[in-house]
């Protein structure tokens, strides 16, 4: 009998023992499971920045017109029971422990010979475990973020969503999805379906190019958001509010809708307004903009300009595109402010830093290292650090970064990574 522990050692350790699969095989394993949850309703996101935080504003919004929603995201912070939500609870150790030992046994009753090469991956067995959940609460509609682009994820087996989504797109993890935002927009394009419509956001000419090209091909319909239609934008230190519009007949139940989001992340903007469009193709007449706007004012997604402690924020900035927009909301507030940053080896973090001394936003930039092997270390990052107008500390823990910051009378933002941000939840939640 497993417990939630043994689990996920069990998960991560995944890596270790198996080969690469194919998309094909996700859909053997999917199919092998009897494909649970196959006939639920599905909106499919993908993107570099902000599919999570659409696809979270999303589910609110189907929950508040009474539907049963599941909703898949990653990565977690702290717990990988925060990947599994369902009507806007995350799932038990108890319900957890249940699926992972429905997945492991079906892995098990394959060939011995098939096993090593057969055996999920890491984000495979978790998707699956979902599907099973969700299957077993007989949700009505699902929401489900891709992990690592779009074409050849995991999330990307059902030919039959009702809507797709594409959020921002930009250059990261160029190892995976190809060194041009060209060939980066391809793999997000991977996830458009056969006359399913697509939301998207108004990004460069070269991902609009791709995007409209695929939609075009697969005769589904697209719907892109652009600046103009976010007007009568306003912002404090808690809320940001606007005034949604669109030119497509699709949305005018969504004329002049005005908008209040608990957060004072202005990309927040783009997300909850990508979702509300993506929420109305899936209800229709149904759209109700009272409960639209009941939901949206309450909730927030965690890890996005949150403030887990009193003057501490956090953010999963972790790429420039990403990090471009959390500067943007920062300039918009009061007072005196320091960063503590880490980062991930593969991603461009002496681009990162450069855009944080150059915005002029804070006074003091904390170096610090991330408890994890993809970690890059703070002496490293250090050295592209001399020509800074800002003071910069080099620490060797998080923990003794976030020390160092109590002494400066400052609002403390930490960002550079979703490692990092999980760390300082956990530091904080165990303080309390």
């Amino acid at each position: 009998m497993y417990n939630i522990e043994d689990c996920e050692e069990y998960l991560l350790n995944i890596p270790k023992f198996k080969k690469k699969t194919l998309l094909s095989d996700t859909l053997k394993f999917y199919e092998l499971l009897g494909s649970p949850g196959k006939d639920i309703k599905k909106i499919h996101v993908a993107g570099t920045n902000g599919k999570g935080s659409t696809c979270y504003y999303i589910s609110r919004i189907l929950e508040a017109h009474g539907f049963k929603t599941g909703l898949f995201t990653s990565p977690h912070l702290v717990s990988m029971k925060e990947r599994f939500v369902y009507r806007g609870e995350m799932i038990t150790d108890e319900e957890f422990v249940a699926v992972f030992e429905k997945v492991k046994a079906q892995c098990e009753l394959f060939d011995d010979e098939e096993k090593i090469t057969m055996h999920p991956s890491f984000f495979e067995f978790l998707f699956l475990m979902f599907m099973e959940w969700m299957e077993s609460k007989k949700a009505d509609v699902l929401v489900l973020e891709t992990g690592l682009g779009g074409m050849l994820d995991a999330t990307n087996i059902f030919d039959d969503p009702s809507v797709t989504v594409i959020t921002s797109v930009g250059l990261d993890h160029t190892k995976e999805l190809g060194s041009t935002i060209e060939s980066i927009a391809t793999q997000k394009a991977g996830i458009i379906k056969e006359n399913v419509p697509l939301v998207t956001w108004d990004n460069s000419d070269a991902v609009n190019s791709v995007l409209k090209e695929k939609a075009e091909e697969k005769h589904a319909k697209l719907f892109m958001l652009e600046e103009k239609d976010i007007s009568d934008f306003v912002c404090d230190e808690k809320h940001i509010a606007f005034s949604l519009n669109s030119r497509y007949d699709e949305f005018k139940l969504v004329r002049n809708l005005s908008v209040s989001l608990p957060t004072p992340a202005l990309y927040q903007r783009i997300n909850a307004s990508l979702a509300v469009m993506a929420a109305a193709l899936f209800l229709k007449d149904k759209f109700d903009r009272n409960k639209t706007l009941e939901a949206l004012s309450e909730g927030y997604f965690h890890g996005r300009f949150e403030e887990i402690a009193r003057g501490f924020f956090v953010d999963g900035a972790h790429n420039e595109d990403a990090m471009h927009k959390l500067l943007e909301s920062v300039k918009t507030l009061k007072g005196k402010k320091v960063i503590i940053f880490g980062a991930c080896k593969d991603k461009d973090y002496e681009k990162m830093l450069h855009l944080i001394d150059e915005s002029g936003n804070f006074d003091t930039i904390i170096l610090t290292n991330i408890d994890s092997e993809r970690a890059v270390d703070s002496s490293t990052m250090r050295e592209c650090t001399k020509d800074f107008k800002s003071e910069v500390i080099t620490t060797e823990s998080l923990r003794e970064a976030i020390d160092i910051s109590k002494t400066f009378d400052s609002a403390v933002y930490i960002a550079g990574s979703l490692y990092l941000v999980g760390e300082a939840v956990s530091i904080f939640k165990n303080k309390q």
